[in-house]
C-alpha cells in the first residue's frame, strides 16, 4: 500500500485563528475578530496564490496587508512566524514512524516493505523549509510533494497525478490521508482510497481499518 499524508491537521496543527489570537494578544489594533480575519486571510486568493508558489511571504503581506488596513511589519511577523509554531501532532507522527521502520523489529521491518510513506501538501515553499528542519521525522518519507515547489495545488487533478507520476503510483493501491472533503473527493476521483481526517485521532482509526496498521 501506498500511504499518502497530508500536513495540515494531519501531522501538524493548522489553526489560524488560534494562531492570530497568539500573535495579537491585545487585538486593540484589530477591526475584525480572529475568527473573521482568518476567514479574509485565508480563503482569499492570495494566500491561496502562496500556497501555490505563485507569491512569496512579502508579497502576501504587502497585499493583504493594503486590502484588510493592516499594520504591514506585523502582519508579516505574524506570516513568517506561522512555521516555526505548528504544534506537531505527536500521535500522528508516531504512525509514519511505526510505518516506516523505527524499532528495527522484524513486525516492522515487514510493515516498512510493505508500505511506501509519502506526502502531498498544500505548503508555501518558506513553510515547508521552517517544517523540514524543526521536524527530523520528515526524512523519514520516502519523499512527496509540497504545492508551492510545485505551483499546483490541491484539489486540482493535476497534483495529484504529479505525484503519481513521480513515484509511479498505482492509485487503486493508494490510500489518502487529508482535512480537507474536496481533497478527499479529488483523490477518489482518481481512483485513490481516502479518508477524510475530522480529528488528530482518525489518523489511526484510518489506517487501521484499511490493514495498514494494526488497531
Amino acid at each position: 500500500m501506498n500511504v499518502v499524508f497530508d500536513f495540515g491537521n494531519v501531522l501538524v496543527e493548522w489553526n489560524p485563528v488560534r494562531l492570530i489570537v497568539e500573535h495579537y494578544p491585545g487585538r486593540d489594533q484589530l477591526s475584525r475578530t480572529p475568527a473573521e480575519l482568518a476567514l479574509a486571510m485565508i480563503e482569499h486568493q492570495d494566500w491561496q496564490d502562496f500556497d501555490r508558489g505563485l507569491l512569496d511571504s512579502d508579497e502576501l503581506a504587502a497585499r493583504t496587508a493594503a486590502r484588510l488596513d493592516l499594520d504591514r511589519i506585523a502582519l508579516q511577523a505574524f506570516i513568517d512566524r506561522i512555521p516555526h509554531v505548528l504544534p506537531v501532532l505527536h500521535d500522528s507522527v508516531a504512525a509514519v514512524v511505526a510505518l516506516t521502520g523505527a524499532t528495527g523489529d522484524a513486525g516492522t521491518a515487514r510493515n516498512a516493505q510493505q508500505h511506501r510513506v509519502l506526502y502531498l501538501s498544500n505548503m508555501p515553499v518558506a513553510f515547508a523549509g521552517v517544517l523540514e528542519n524543526r521536524c527530523p521525522w520528515i526524512a523519514r518519507f520516502e519523499g512527496g510533494i509540497f504545492s508551492g515547489r510545485e505551483q499546483l495545488s490541491k484539489p486540482d487533478a493535476a497534483i495529484y497525478e504529479a505525484l503519481e507520476r513521480r513515484y509511479a503510483l498505482d492509485p487503486s493501491a493508494t490510500l489518502f490521508l487529508d482535512d480537507s472533503a474536496a481533497n478527499v473527493a479529488a483523490a477518489r476521483a482518481r481512483g485513490w482510497q481516502a479518508e477524510l481526517i475530522d480529528c488528530p485521532e482518525r489518523v489511526a482509526a484510518a489506517l487501521a481499518a484499511h490493514g495498514v496498521l494494526a488497531g
